[in-house]
């Protein structure tokens, strides 16, 4: 009985961590991440600010656009080539760049 319940709430914990995507992923993947209202958690870089609360996010495998609302910049000062996590939700609309919103705090080691 034991083996049995182990055996069903293994995969549970599985599933209840969080995977991380890629820009590129994200960028594939909008339309449905955008309409399924799903926060999504990358790694990357902050390369540039280019708005009162718009920066530059950057991986191995494309960039984006992030609004990061003052809130949830980290209190210790990063630069650019500090990698930072950012979980936030995808904003998609027909015939425009696809963005993110930060929706927690951004972090960094």
């Amino acid at each position: 009985m034991k083996c049995l319940l182990l055996g069903l709430l293994l995969p549970l914990c599985f599933l209840a961590q969080k995977k991380y995507y890629t820009i590129g992923e994200v960028l594939k993947n909008a339309r449905q991440l955008s309409y399924d209202s799903t926060t999504v958690k990358i790694r990357g870089y902050i390369t540039k600010k280019v708005g009162k609360t718009t920066y530059l996010l950057e991986d191995r495998t494309a960039e984006i656009r992030v609004d990061i609302a003052d809130k949830f910049l980290p209190g210790k000062p990063f630069n650019d080539r500090d990698e930072v996590i950012v979980e936030a939700w995808v904003q998609y609309e027909i015939n425009k760049p696809v963005t993110l919103t930060a929706n927690r705090p951004v972090t960094h080691d």
